[in-house]
């Protein structure tokens, strides 16, 4: 059985980019896994979604894609991450501009489901 290994790019929404950096230059991952929500980290993305319908993602997700992605585009390294927040596809989006501006050919994937607040809009206050 051939080894698989995943490396821990962040442990919640504030923490630290270059450890991150560095297990993506010299790791030798499998993937590289952004762990970023938290019950306050959520709220705070959906009121910056509803203040700006292009918001709602972890507000580093550009600074740690930057620092990353080209080592993992190099060793061949996926990433996974719950950094789209309260808009995924707004950070996929994001994202594909940073692989383009990067000049990178890498492929994002976006999971979406989760988001129920249309139907619970008679619902709020």
């Amino acid at each position: 059985m051939n080894p698989f290994r995943i490396g821990c790019g962040a442990g919640f929404q504030g923490d630290r980019i270059e450890p991150a950096a560095d297990l993506a230059n010299r790791g030798a991952l499998d993937v590289l896994v952004f762990e970023c929500l938290a019950e306050r980290t959520i709220a705070l993305a959906q009121k910056a979604r509803l203040d700006d319908p292009n918001g709602g993602y972890d507000p580093l997700l550009e600074r740690r894609l930057r620092a990353t992605l080209p080592g993992c585009a190099r060793h061949g390294t996926k990433i996974v991450t719950n950094m789209g927040a309260a808009n995924p596809r707004a950070a996929a989006q994001k994202a594909r501009a940073i692989v383009a501006d990067l000049g990178l050919s890498l492929k994002v994937a976006t999971v979406t489901g989760d988001d129920v607040s249309d139907q619970i809009a008679d619902y709020v206050l």
